[in-house]
């Protein structure tokens, strides 16, 4: 018993000197991000949370699968973000109410807009889908964008890819306050629970 015991209290030593260690050797510096602040947190994965910023981006292929297809889109994902719902923010804040609240895994809702302008001087309309993910090993928020005839348009190739990449990072640079979508927000899961 005592050995099991000498064994548990080394392994945990050892586990909480390689968390240590994971999280003294970033070399990630806060300061040269673009953001309005940031957050140090204890968590190996997630050095930093962002305020109004991100550490990077990535955009990531999905795939879904069904009994008789196999679909792909690609997610524009901003890493260490301060809150996963900053896309659904911003789309709030620029367009009102979402058209449709996806449940997805767990507790995390998928929130779409459609028909909506998202670039200046452009007349196309997209259908935007925002969501987010707040985990231990990951904190981001994300979105799809598809355009009038529902292509891909963070697929590589499509002519608005580079241009809605730069427009989203903009806007959470740029994000204002989230009070009145976290109200909308509440409202609208206390009304599913009536119902």
């Amino acid at each position: 018993m005592r050995n099991h015991l000498k064994l548990l209290l080394t392994a945990g030593l050892f586990t909480v000197s390689f968390l240590c260690t994971a999280q003294m050797s970033t070399g990630e510096d806060p300061t040269k991000i673009k953001s309005r602040g940031y957050s140090k947190t204890a968590n190996p994965f997630t050095h930093y949370l962002y305020n109004n910023g991100f550490r990077d981006y990535s955009v990531t292929k999905i795939e879904t699968k069904t009994e008789t297809e196999t679909k792909s889109y690609n997610e524009l994902r901003f890493h260490s973000v301060y809150s996963q719902n900053y896309t659904k923010i911003l789309m709030f804040n620029g367009f009102g109410q979402w058209d449709r609240a996806m449940e997805s895994t767990g507790n995390n809702y998928t929130l779409v807009w459609r028909d909506v302008k998202l670039l200046l001087g452009s007349a196309e309309k997209f259908t935007v889908f925002t969501n987010g993910v707040r985990s231990f090993r990951y904190m981001y928020a994300a979105v799809n964008v598809f355009d009038s005839e529902n292509r891909d348009c963070l697929a590589e190739g499509h002519p608005m890819r580079e241009k809605l990449i730069k427009h989203f990072s903009e806007k959470i640079w740029t994000l204002g306050d989230g009070k009145a979508f976290d109200e909308a927000w509440s409202r609208y899961l206390l009304a599913q629970k009536d119902n």
